[in-house]
């Protein structure tokens, strides 16, 4: 917004010193028209932007999204727990003696 305001204000002023006193009133009128519709519009903008961060609809998809992450990290847990428990299990069964391996450890 404040780039649109120092452009239009540069204009105008570049416009105001090649022209005659008339038309200088007249860029000047013009410069402060599009500087006040350029406040307006930003005004505008603004509000609508905070109605729709504020509208229900927005709210609850924040909250859904919320809910949706809390769910997808439990899941992501009970998935990690039950990774480690499998690979608990696997690395026991690969590293146990098996049962030739007993009988020579008890037969000694």
């Amino acid at each position: 917004m404040r780039t649109l305001l120092t452009a239009a204000a540069v204009v105008a002023i570049l416009g105001l010193s090649a022209c005659s006193q008339s038309d200088k009133a007249d860029a000047q009128a013009a410069a402060d028209k599009v500087a006040a519709e350029t406040k307006e519009a930003a005004s505008t903008v603004a509000a609508e932007t905070k109605d729709f961060a504020n509208s229900p609809e927005v709210k609850q998809a924040g909250t859904e999204i919320k809910e949706a992450a809390k769910d997808a990290g439990a899941a992501v847990k009970e998935g990690a727990k039950d990774a480690t428990v499998e690979a608990k299990q696997a690395i026991h069964e690969a590293t146990a003696p098996t049962p030739a391996d007993k009988a020579r450890q008890d037969a000694k």
